[in-house]
């Protein structure tokens, strides 16, 4: 008997870019990283549990770290040997932290002489002093750099030191110990050294490479003595080795779940069988913006790597020190991009990141990837964590956000292309499509889902030529701005190409309430006719069957919004919320603030406040929920510190605790038991109701049972194991859109699809 293959869907809408949170994000720089939430979201999406993900341009190796993390096996490759040492390094796990620090001691040690030296030294005796260890000589930069050589990039302190520094490193015995401290050197490199620029904003430097992509000196270079920084970079290392050893745990094994070659993504199949990957997600180069291999030159100098003349004939690149042209760059992804094709299994899918200057590259990249077999789906604006000036000013001629291209490699299903429509209607369109979904939209929100829309039906370059104004004016002819900023759609113009009569109907009758308040027949009448003049006329008694669907008269003359939990049970949720409205849509998040944004409306229909954790507060989608910040209870410092580390904790609104819930996807559940075992010496009657509970996807019952049964928090003084539920990921979702109908709950209620350890005393319910 055959199986039926499971249909996946495109993701269509962006998420938010929390790139400042990824534990890996301050190990080593790098060009153009992606946000390792938006990466990992991708992966669990379109890769099945315990899949293979392939990224043949891996760059600092964040989808190797995301499907890691995810327990998927992860394959890739960059064919710049500072992407794979950097890649490795990060992925490395488990590591002996003990031999990390105890080479670190012995490089301190040895170092401290020479430290002192060059600290109260002269300029004169700097410049006497003879350097006898190794440092890279006479290494020629690229020709656009500010310096001839790569010593040329240090100041005489610096270079004494990074010297000493890197045979002290290379002579340290542990393999493993000697390779992450040179992963903290390379960071090194990248910070002390002439390039840098003082930052007044941030307070620290930023490195010119990473600025304006060449070797740019500034005119007044900060200066950063070598060995702080070192020591800096060290303990960073160190704090992410130790993150990665817990999320990581002993999955990475390189050979078997993690591997990373340096080659070309044109030799692909090299390095996997055909048919074997279950999906790719990659950011490839583009064109002449960064040339990867020419900008390594200063760490590959310092870190023995070698670059040949065959590698760089292979990059795919345009320009650099080789001036390759177009035709070549498109020549290596046109031989990547069939690699790729023939690696994936059939049906399995292609996210490819794009974001470039030259918006017409987009159309020979899509154009070829269909060549190469694939069928294109779908693309999504992915936001950034910030807008350029050049976006600002010119809207859609530059990319303020990356696109993320989803293709799929099948025979079987094709996607219908939509039928290009001229340049100032689709404009139009999706505007209207946006302001409806929204009750009102900002210029933003409406380009966001414009530009995917321009790509697909070829207008890009067109609407490209645009300047803000341009775009400005194309809205204003049918749409008008309201007080608090918002697009609406301006009296006595069309609404709908994409909205059929009934919905445009009640569009106008909910936006004119929100407005008004209360308002008599006649007047919702008089309001909605004038704006109905695209072909259907309706009678006074379509609008009577939508007035008594979203709205309800107490005094048979007035009129009024319903409550959102009526429409809600009706299956109609209002286009214009407040804050104290419920959605049972949940916004575009990670599924761990997904999970929290849940337990946070079930919160609030239970008639109590929710208290989110620091870190997860950051997330918009929860800070809008206007959570409590502080709780009413009485606690030594330490232990309120993780506290307010637990992911929500349901409270009276004077902040007493009433229940407390920790998701736990993929980390170690005893940070849970850690922080609940706090919270309960504050609040032990919170155990007594079994009201401290971890939420877990089903494919977690073992490990959870384990931890519940065997951890060092069970048994005496806590009896841990007595006090603690946990409620599977998948039922509380199938809960939660039950519960969401109701216009209130009580929150005893979840006790139904709590769970106990096996064995426990409460326990039985497994």
């Amino acid at each position: 008997m055959t199986t039926q293959a499971v249909i996946i869907e495109p993701i269509r809408r962006p998420f938010p870019a929390l790139k400042y949170q990824a534990w890996h994000r301050m190990i080593h720089p790098y060009y153009t990283k992606q946000p390792s939430n938006v990466v990992g979201e991708y992966i669990r999406h379109f890769c099945p549990q315990g899949g293979l993900v392939v990224d043949p341009f891996c760059g600092s190796g964040v989808t190797a770290i995301e499907a890691l993390t995810s327990r998927r096996s992860a394959i890739c490759m960059d064919l710049d040997p500072l992407a794979v040492f950097i890649t490795r390094q990060t992925c490395l796990a488990p590591v002996d932290l003990n031999a990390y620090w105890e080479a670190y001691h012995q490089v301190e040690r040895e170092m401290k002489p020479i430290v002192e030296f060059v600290r109260n030294a002269s300029t004169r005796e700097l410049e006497d002093y003879e350097i006898t260890e190794w440092y890279p000589k006479g290494v020629k930069l690229p020709s656009n750099a500010d310096r001839g050589y790569v010593e040329g990039l240090f100041d005489r302190r610096q270079l004494i030191i990074f010297a000493h520094l890197h045979s002290a490193i290379m002579r340290m015995p542990n393999e493993q110990a000697r390779g992450l401290l040179l992963l903290a050197f390379s960071a090194s490199l990248a910070i002390a050294n002439k390039m840098s620029k003082y930052d007044r904003k941030r307070g620290g430097g930023t490195c010119g490479v990473f600025i304006v992509y060449r070797y740019w000196v500034p005119p007044y270079p900060s200066y950063r003595d070598a060995w702080d920084v070192f020591k800096v970079r060290a303990r960073l290392v160190a704090n992410a080795k130790k993150k990665s050893n817990e999320i990581f745990g002993d999955f990475v094994r390189e050979g078997e779940t993690f591997s990373v070659y340096r080659d070309s993504a044109e030799s692909l199949l090299k390095c996997v069988d055909e048919k074997s990957v279950d999906y790719i997600y990659t950011d490839p180069p583009y064109g002449a913006h960064i040339a990867y291999l020419d900008l390594g030159t200063m760490w590959h100098a310092w870190l023995g790597f070698e670059v040949t003349d065959g590698m760089r004939a292979r990059e795919a690149i345009e320009g650099g020190e080789q001036q390759f042209d177009e035709k070549h760059y498109l020549d290596v992804l046109q031989k990547s991009f069939e690699q790729m094709f023939y690696a994936l299994k059939d049906d399995a899918w292609l996210s490819l990141v794009f974001h470039h200057k030259e918006t017409r590259l987009w159309y020979s990249i899509r154009d070829m990837l269909r060549y190469s077999g694939f069928e294109y789906v779908n693309c999504v604006a992915q936001p950034l964590s910030y807008k350029t000036f050049h976006k600002i000013k010119n809207p859609l001629r530059v990319l303020g956000e990356s696109l993320i291209v989803n293709f799929q490699k099948t025979a079987k299903r094709k996607i219908s292309q939509p039928m290009s429509l001229p340049m100032a209607n689709l404009i139009k369109n999706v505007a209207e499509r946006v302001i409806y979904r929204g009750g009102g939209a900002t210029t933003e929100e409406i380009l966001r889902e414009v530009v995917p829309e321009l790509l697909d039906d070829d207008l890009f370059i067109d609407a490209a030529a645009k300047n803000i104004s341009d775009i400005l004016a194309i809205l204003d002819s049918d749409f008008e701005l309201d007080n608090n900023n918002m697009w609406q759609i301006r009296a006595g113009r069309k609404l709908g190409n994409f909205i059929e009569p009934r919905k445009r109907i009640r569009y106008y009758v909910m936006r004119y309430l929100h407005k008004v308040g209360k308002a008599n027949f006649d007047e919702i009448v008089t309001f909605i006719l004038p704006r109905l003049i695209n072909g259907h006329e309706p009678t006074k008694e379509d609008i009577d069957d939508v007035l008594k669907e979203v709205a309800v008269s107490h005094d048979g003359i007035n009129w009024e919004l319903k409550k959102p939990e009526e429409l809600a049970e009706q299956g109609e949720l209002p286009l214009f919320e407040t804050a104290a409205e419920y959605v049972a849509e949940i916004p575009a998040s990670t599924t761990h603030n997904q999970q929290i944004y849940r337990l946070a409306l079930l919160c609030q229909k239970a008639g109590l406040v929710p208290y989110i954790g620091r870190q997860e507060r950051s997330d918009p989608m929860l800070a809008r929920l206007k959570p409590l910040t502080q709780l009413n209870i009485k606690v030594e410092p330490e232990k309120m510190r993780r506290i307010e580390q637990i992911d929500i904790i349901w409270a009276t609104a004077d902040g007493s605790p009433v229940w407390a819930f920790e998701i736990e996807e993929h980390t170690p559940i005893l940070s849970a038991l850690e922080r609940f075992s706090a919270l309960l010496d504050a609040t032990p009657e919170l155990g007594h109701r079994h009201q401290v509970t971890i939420v877990a996807p089903k494919t977690r019952r073992r490990k959870l049972n384990q931890e519940l049964t065997t951890s060092s928090y069970i048994g005496r003084p806590a009896y841990l194991e007595t006090k603690i539920s946990y409620i599977f990921a998948e039922d509380l979702e199938k809960e939660f859109n039950k519960l969401t109908t109701r216009a209130s709950i009580r929150g005893e209620e979840l006790h139904s699809i709590c769970h106990f350890p096996t064995g426990s005393e409460t326990g039985g319910r497994e």
